[in-house]
Formats: C-alpha cells, structure tokens, sequence
C-alpha cells in the first residue's frame, strides 16, 4: 500500500516537472512550518511539530501537496507520533468550478489505527473568491482503507467526502483561515477542523496560531474519538 501511495505521489510530480520544461510558466510556491505543539486526547503531551506544503496553479490545473509530523518526547525518548500526507490536483472547467483528485495518507498513533489511506474523486467550486474572502467547497466519492492498531484487521470502504475552506484577509499582514474535511463510511467516520490565524512579521516569516480538532466515529477500544491539537510556529514562505 505504502509503495502504491509512493507512486500516486511520484507520478503527478512527474506529469508536472514536463509540463514546466514544455511551458516554463507556472512555478512551485509554499511555505515550511515549524512550531510548539500541545496536545489533549488520546495523548496529552507536549511536542514540536513541522510541515511543509506546497502548490502550483498553471492554465486550467491548481496542484497541491503537504506533509505534516508530530514529534513527541517522553521519558528521555523521541518518536514521530503523527504523520500525515495529502496530494490534491484541480481542474477548473469554468470561472469558479473544477473537478479534482485527492489522495490521504495518515500514520497517527493518536487515532488507534496504524494508518488511513484514501483516493478520492470529485466536483467543486470556489464560491467566492476576492482580496478579501475565499470560500471552497466541495463533494467527492472514493475509497478508504483502515488498519486496526490493536487487532491489525484491515478494512476497506467505499466513502463519501466534503471540504469546506474560508480565507478572510483581515489585513495585508494577517489572515484568519478556517478548513473542515469529513470523509465518511460504513467502518469509520472521520472529520477534521483546522483554524488559524497566521500574521507576517517579515517579508517571508510569519507567526501564526492553530488549532486542529480531529475525530473519529469508530475508533479501537481504550482510543478516544476526539484529538486536539494546539500549534504555535513560526511560518516561512517561499
């Protein structure tokens, strides 16, 4: 499955790196991130955090990838906890609509499951979409595979998914942003909120503040549902 995801990954770069050699227009833009984490849940520790993420729009495609991890120390020992891994490519057919590609990967001891992985396929439209504001949302259908931490059972799903993204610019300096993902299916519902407020102190450092709430309907016995993630970081751009 690992290897699967690794060429899912691999080839759109690919696909992607020609058409800038055909093209040369459209470059790769990002921001790397790394910051204080707290946690409550399933796990309540103290950690250090770090992302990286990055996106390229070019003609009629919008591509994006990001990776996130969780380090946790306890008792004089270091693990990464959480690490989770998305890939998403748009393409726009109208002034607001697309279709898009997505693919999910997690690895978070957090959740009680040794890993999710998810491909799905959808619509979408960017409702809104000005200086100011930015309202995404979108539909899809897909399927998912679960792997229990405890009694390693595997489980396969068909699901339904929906995003939902709100940009505001408070200023030309700081911006309040608020992303929800639910993916669901008969083995396991699960949801993501993301708010954050993220405010630039130079030309390409930012401080920014998060708070990502992640669930679970069905989770293994002795897991709670419910993680809570608060990030304080420093953000680079580029």
């Amino acid at each position: 499955m690992k290897r699967l995801l690794l060429v899912w990954c691999l080839f759109p770069l690919n696909l992607f790196a020609a058409e800038s050699t055909e093209s040369n227009t459209g470059v790769w833009s990002g921001e790397g991130e790394f910051g204080f984490t707290s946690t409550s849940g399933n796990s309540d520790s103290e950690n250090l955090n770090a992302s990286l993420g990055i996106s390229r729009e070019i003609d009629t495609w919008r591509h994006s990838a990001s990776i996130r991890t969780i380090r946790a120390e306890s008792d004089g020992e270091t693990s990464v906890d959480s690490l989770a891994l998305k890939g998403r490519s748009e393409y726009k057919f109208g002034e607001k609509s697309y279709v898009f590609g997505r693919l999910r990967y997690e690895d978070d001891e957090f959740s009680g499951f040794d890993y999710q992985t998810s491909v799905a396929f959808g619509a979408g439209s960017r409702f809104v979409e000005n200086e100011r504001h930015l309202v995404d949302a979108s539909l899809g259908l897909g399927f998912r595979s679960l792997k229990d931490a405890i009694t390693k059972d595997t489980e396969d799903d068909g699901i339904v998914t929906a995003d939902l993204t709100y940009k505001y610019m408070i200023s030309e300096t700081a911006a309040f942003v608020q992303t929800v993902f639910l993916e669901n299916g008969d083995e396991n519902t699960h949801s993501e909120s993301n708010t954050s407020l993220t405010t630039r102190i130079a030309e390409k450092l930012a401080a920014k503040i998060s708070y990502l709430v992640k669930r679970n309907s069905d989770v293994p016995p002795g897991t709670k549902k419910t993680d809570e993630i608060f990030t304080v970081s420093l953000v680079y751009g580029f």
